[in-house]
């Protein structure tokens, strides 16, 4: 399934804002890297891994910013994955997490950030 998929669309109340800063997504409780920000909405995100994740696997995670940008705070979300598709190549994993849990001041960041798109 790929970003662009209708079906996808249609079942979004949030337009998704693509992301063109470097946005590492780590498992908080491992401390795993499991791949790079794709996009973002203030409901959910999508990432590209190089492992799939299960359908309707709940997940800590961190989005944490390349240094470059300034200090930017890390932001920690609970999210439910809610499909994963293979890339072209099969190299890689896009996987589309529904945001479950996250703290009043990160959702702020967050709705700031997809309203002062791009990334």
């Amino acid at each position: 399934m790929h970003a662009n998929d209708k079906s996808v669309k249609e079942m979004r109340k949030t337009e998704r804002f693509d992301v063109t800063a470097v946005v590492r997504i780590i498992d908080i409780p491992t401390g795993r890297d499991i791949g790079q920000l794709v996009n973002i909405s203030e409901e959910g995100i999508m990432i590209m891994g190089n492992e799939p994740i299960a359908d309707n696997s709940i997940m800590q995670l961190s989005l944490v910013f390349d240094s470059s940008s300034g200090s930017i705070p890390d932001i920690s979300i609970g999210v439910e994955s809610l499909w994963t598709q293979s890339s072209s190549d099969d190299a890689n994993y896009w996987t589309g997490f529904y945001i479950i849990d996250i703290s009043e001041q990160d959702a702020e960041r967050v709705k700031n950030m997809v309203s002062s798109s791009p990334m």
